[in-house]
């Protein structure tokens, strides 16, 4: 074992009885010839999370590899998050939430390999395949990579294809990218997403081209929420996070351009299916009509805003749409 090497799993948890004890057992089970300690931070679960976690601190072999701290009232994601990365102290960061998990022994020990053999790499993220909870369906994603750098940043702001509990980061770099962010990310509910996108934009990205992860999609989960009020304000949030970054970073703005249109086409979409039409108002509201003049290309705009679109936007205006589900 490299006695000198040390890496941080950090976990996040909040109501993930049914889930915790396969992301902790998705940890415990790597091949490594370095240190691993596993930071948990229960975020005040009002379920049986925390009986299960200290049922594997009582029985588990590997037991001494995990540091848990179970707050004693619910801080919220940030914060929790925040706190949770307060207390790794390893050189490398690997991410893994409390409803998601690893399947692969050597995932770690391939991550750090690469991180250690070029001081460049910042971050480090594999593929992954969806699990749809209310289905117990798996979906097999395809393979996404940027192979030149100058492209990294650019393709990330279109959509998102990182996931977060794939990823392991180089500590000093995120210890940099949180000190940033943490004002902006009060409140919020799109961190990941900030924090990929700032390590990027200090160090180079690597993809380790294998599914070693399992994302859980959780119905009414913060980032899949049913409630229209939190879908408005996590889809949204995904776009001001983009916003903030290339301005804080005075990038190309038109860079924003297919964000800035598929968020426009997720509201009116949403708006389509709505069941009231107070809902419809509430949610068209929040279509990003100045900053289509501001930041968007003409030319992505015609592509991405269709006909379609412009017919379920009308549709919805006049309550076609609220019809049809009723109808339904």
């Amino acid at each position: 074992m490299n006695d000198n090497l040390k890496v941080s799993v950090c976990m996040i948890t909040y109501g993930h009885e049914n889930y915790i004890r396969q992301a902790i057992e998705g940890i415990l089970m790597q091949d490594c010839n370095f240190e691993i300690e596993l930071i948990i931070s229960n975020d005040c679960s009002p379920d049986k999370t925390d009986v299960i976690i200290q049922g594997i601190l009582k029985d588990h072999p590997r037991r001494s590899w995990i540091k848990y701290f179970n707050q004693n009232k619910n801080l919220g994601i940030m914060p929790n998050l925040f706190f949770a990365l307060k207390q790794c102290s390893g050189k490398y960061v690997a991410m893994c939430e409390g409803d998601d998990f690893w399947i692969t022994k050597d995932k770690l020990q391939k991550q750090v390999n690469i991180l250690e053999a070029d001081r460049g790499v910042g971050l480090v993220y594999s593929n992954v395949k969806q699990l749809i909870d209310k289905t117990g369906e798996f979906l097999e994603l395809p393979a996404r990579h940027v192979k030149n750098q100058s492209e990294v940043i650019p393709e990330m702001l279109k959509s998102k294809f990182v996931e977060f509990a794939t990823t392991v980061f180089r500590k000093d770099v995120l210890d940099q990218v949180v000190l940033i962010l943490k004002e902006e990310l009060q409140n919020k509910v799109i961190g990941d997403t900030r924090i990929i996108l700032e390590t990027v934009f200090y160090s180079k990205l690597f993809y380790l081209n294998e599914v070693t992860t399992v994302y859980r999609i959780l119905e009414g989960s913060a980032s899949h929420p049913k409630e229209i009020n939190k879908y408005i304000f996590a889809l949204k949030d995904s776009y001001l996070c983009r916003k903030s970054f290339v301005l804080r970073n005075n990038l190309n703005t038109l860079w924003l351009s297919d964000f800035i249109c598929n968020t426009n086409r997720g509201l009116i979409n949403k708006a389509f299916i709505a069941n009231k039409y107070s809902d419809v108002i509430k949610i068209l509201k929040n279509i990003l009509i100045i900053d289509i003049f501001k930041y968007c290309s003409w030319k992505i705009f015609r592509r991405k805003i269709t006909m379609q679109i412009w017919a379920k936007l009308f549709l919805s205006l006049i309550g076609i749409g609220v019809l049809r589900q009723k109808l339904k």
